[in-house]
């Protein structure tokens, strides 16, 4: 930029008017083509795109969601157990001054062999429990029997039993709907939502602190045009003057010494600004992309502040997030304090098929319906501790709630008083710009009629008011970017 300021002044002073006004129109449109305004809003888009430290975030947030969703599946997942049984059983019985005819068995030898398997749903929906049962067994007896009369004869016994049952409970009080055992899932469900807000503030509390790097990126930037464009006027009355005026050309090169001393001093800061800039985002090409602001300040203040907050504020979000898990907590020890009351229905079909010294088989089937009731008349002592203690811890989140709304409130109230004001004085110092005569004393000194020394406090004075200005700019975009950041916008789709 600055070797093309320089050519410039060079084909200023070889060219008439028309053909300079000519070559600054061609110089402008191949800025335009060949330098791109980078904007806030790009360097946001960009630091949220690349950023390794909104993977890190992003990797948090994936981790409750696979916990959220792990409980979900644990609490509605089929429930399946097998077991299988094989052992020996010996008994031996004596009787004695035994005078009854009847048989009974004084030696037994038992084999076992048996498989089982159970099969077990929660439904979600309305926290019933749906139950199936299959039992398989093949024990084989081999009984020494006896009766009155001493030893009869061996009998073997082989059977087959085979049961099978379906049952489906239904909470009707206590757990109606799954209140309790659903807990669990609930609270992480809202964990998961305020993992989403964390990782939010997180991401925008980084993007203010770089905004604010960006900011002063373009101040410092702007001070260094502001300055520069002093630095060459002052260099082009020094031309002008310098075969008839020998000192003021040394007045004006003290001063022009003392601009380019600032300038200096400027173009340091920026480059220590750059460095920081680049350490966020190593994309940038400085020679390309410059970092920019609209010249045109504008901002949307919000009239209604406490609205908006109630609606859109992530902070008082988290909280009302503390307060459904609160009442979450006191959901589930309400209902906890209710009876058990249940209706089941179940059906069990039962096949046994034996050998004895006859062979014999049979079967039941048994439907069953029943509601089942039962409550501790001495309470629950824990469960209402923790009931209570959930009630008063309400309250404890009511009053953070206001309290964070009140302090927010308050800072957006002070930032847009700030605002208003530096709009107030922004556009005073643009009359004031437009009001000053620059070159009227240095016209006169032309003229024969004033002191360079005037000449020299007229160009100061301008380039006093237009850095004040640009401080001023600098300081509204600063405070539009804290207003944003309260009312958690800053973030593109906020």
């Amino acid at each position: 930029m600055n070797f093309y300021m320089k050519l410039i002044l060079l084909i200023i002073g070889q060219f008439k008017w028309v053909k300079m006004m000519l070559l600054l129109l061609i110089f402008t449109l191949f800025l335009s083509s060949s330098v791109f305004a980078y904007t806030q809003q790009n360097f946001i888009e960009q630091l949220l795109s690349t950023h390794e430290f909104f993977e890190k975030e992003m990797i948090n947030l994936k981790i409750k969601k696979l916990e959220m969703e792990g409980d979900q599946a644990n609490y509605g997942n089929w429930s399946w157990d097998i077991s299988a049984e094989i052992g020996h059983i010996h008994k031996e019985k004596l009787k004695y001054d035994y005078i009854s005819g009847t048989d009974y068995a004084r030696d037994t030898h038992q084999k076992v062999r048996k498989i089982s398997s159970d099969l077990s749903k929660k439904f979600f929906s309305n926290g019933s429990e749906l139950t199936l049962s299959f039992d398989r067994s093949l024990p084989i007896k081999g009984e020494q029997m006896h009766d009155k009369n001493g030893y009869q004869k061996d009998k073997n016994t082989t059977e087959y039993l085979t049961d099978t049952s379906v049952s489906w409970t239904l909470p009707l009080l206590k757990n109606k709907a799954g209140i309790v055992d659903q807990k669990t899932y609930d609270l992480s469900v809202l964990d998961y939502e305020d993992e989403k807000l964390i990782l939010k503030e997180s991401q925008e509390d980084f993007i203010e602190d770089k905004v604010f790097e960006f900011i002063d990126w373009v101040g410092f930037k702007w001070q260094i045009d502001t300055v520069n464009e002093a630095v060459i006027k002052l260099e082009d009355i020094s031309q002008k003057i310098a075969k008839d005026e020998m000192v003021d050309t040394k007045v004006l090169e003290r001063f022009i010494d003392k601009k380019r001393r600032l300038l200096l001093d400027l173009q340091s800061k920026l480059k220590s600004q750059t460095g920081l800039l680049l350490a966020s985002d190593k994309s940038i090409d400085f020679y390309k992309d410059l970092p920019s602001l609209p010249n045109i300040f504008y901002i949307d203040l919000v009239d209604d502040i406490e609205r908006y907050c109630r609606l859109n504020i992530r902070d008082l979000q988290r909280i009302d997030l503390e307060l459904q898990k609160n009442s979450r907590y006191i959901k589930t020890y309400q209902n906890a304090e209710l009876a058990d009351f249940d209706f089941t229905i179940s059906a069990a079909k039962d096949y046994n098929k034996g050998n004895y010294t006859s062979y014999s088989k049979s079967s039941e089937t048994n439907v069953e319906t029943k509601l089942v009731f039962s409550y501790p008349l001495s309470g629950d002592i824990s469960n209402q501790v923790y009931l209570d203690k959930y009630r008063f811890k309400r309250r404890q989140i009511e009053l953070k709630y206001e309290n964070k709304l009140k302090d927010i409130v308050s800072a957006i109230n002070k930032l847009d008083t700030d605002i208003k004001q530096g709009l107030i004085r922004l556009k005073l110092a643009q009359q004031q710009i437009k009001q000053n005569k620059i070159n009227n004393e240095l016209n006169l000194y032309y003229a024969g009629q004033g002191d360079v020394r005037f000449a020299i406090i007229e160009q100061e004075d301008y380039q006093q008011i237009q850095l004040e200005k640009n401080e001023i700019l600098i300081d509204l975009y600063k405070n539009k970017l804290k207003y944003n950041s309260l009312l958690d916008r800053l973030l593109p789709n906020s």
